[in-house]
């Protein structure tokens, strides 16, 4: 989409956007002005459909354009808040998620990779667990009793941000044979920790599980099921991926099997497309595809949704900054 707007005046107005009455701060739209002439151009996607319009801003006023509405030919069929995911074969309507502010989202284009990782790798680290939410980490195994349990703490590319995993598929090494009240994943994020247990029909060839990346294949510790809403939660940001390590001839040895968890990005590796990833509308402050980042200049305070709010440094610095009421003495060198 491209538009422009022309104003007139001494010194000429500079040109302001915005969409549906707000500010036009979306990535996706390009605009400048200059000398009175406003131009913007939008990659336009299905959640951009609106009411677009200019303001002229002028020293002695403002002047408020015509709005133009923008309809995207192929309308959305799910209701508000939801949107058609899948492929041509299947597709459903899904709640977007947007880490719960925003309703606007659509299906994106992406496509399916995987990160690899041998479990005897030098990043790999250990971990004990307490049964709640008590994680200790630690660097070498060396003679750790092997009648207590131990996990794999997975390193950095497999935790923090991953809601682009979801939908995927993960294979990690299973031992069906042991007892299967113990976790064998435990996820932890925004205080949430959600648990996978094995059973036979995870088990594929060579004892490995291919377990899929949604909230059906997770429960609470509890063993209560999840939403998708809840689980996407632990996804937008990871604080610990825990695997559960099998002892071998009475004693823990890294594995060196592989660990491959799906993730997707916008290039072609031959693994297909991913069928149910969302592309939020984001309020400004927040970025990302399902806007679970903070933006530049912008920190995640702990109010409202569940994730909390990214506000702007300066809420941050009123709110916490203590103002000081003793006068400084400064020495210059």
């Amino acid at each position: 989409m491209n538009l422009t707007c022309r104003g007139a005046g001494v010194p000429p107005p500079i040109v302001r956007w915005k969409m549906n009455g707000n500010e036009l701060l979306d990535p996706v739209c390009d605009w400048v002005s200059e000398n009175g002439d406003g131009h913007l151009a939008c990659r336009m996607r299905l959640i951009d459909a609106g009411n677009y319009s200019c303001h002229l801003a002028h020293p002695h006023g403002t002047v408020n354009v015509q709005p133009v509405t923008v309809a995207v030919v192929r309308g959305n069929p799910c209701p508000k808040g939801e949107f058609l995911a899948g492929d041509e074969n299947t597709s459903s309507c899904m709640k977007c998620f947007c880490s719960g502010v925003s309703e606007l989202c659509h299906q994106v284009n992406v496509f399916r990779w995987n990160y690899t990782m041998a479990m005897n790798d030098w990043k790999m680290r250990y971990a004990t667990w307490d049964g709640n939410g008590t994680v200790k980490t630690m660097k070498t195994i060396s003679n750790f009793p092997s009648n207590r349990t131990l996990y794999y703490s997975l390193p950095y590319r497999f935790i923090e941000h991953q809601v682009m995993s979801y939908g995927g598929y993960l294979q990690i090494p299973i031992e069906p044979d042991e007892p299967q009240e113990i976790p064998d994943i435990i996820l932890m994020g925004y205080n949430r920790s959600i648990i996978y247990r094995s059973s036979n029909i995870d088990v594929i060839r060579h004892e490995m599980a291919n377990i899929k990346l949604q909230e059906s294949s997770f429960v609470h510790l509890n063993g209560s099921s999840i939403d998708r809403v809840e689980f996407l939660t632990v996804l937008a940001y990871i604080d610990h991926f825990l695997i559960r390590m099998h002892p071998k001839n009475g004693r823990y040895e890294p594995s060196g099997r592989l660990i491959v968890m799906d993730s997707a990005s916008d290039y072609q590796r031959g693994l297909g497309i991913a069928t149910h990833i969302e592309e939020c509308r984001c309020p400004a402050g927040f970025r990302g595809n399902s806007c679970e980042r903070c933006d530049f200049g912008y920190n995640r305070a702990f109010i409202g949704p569940p994730m909390g709010l990214c506000m702007p440094w300066e809420w941050h610095r009123a709110r916490y900054v203590p103002k000081s009421i003793t006068p400084r003495t400064y020495h210059y060198v």
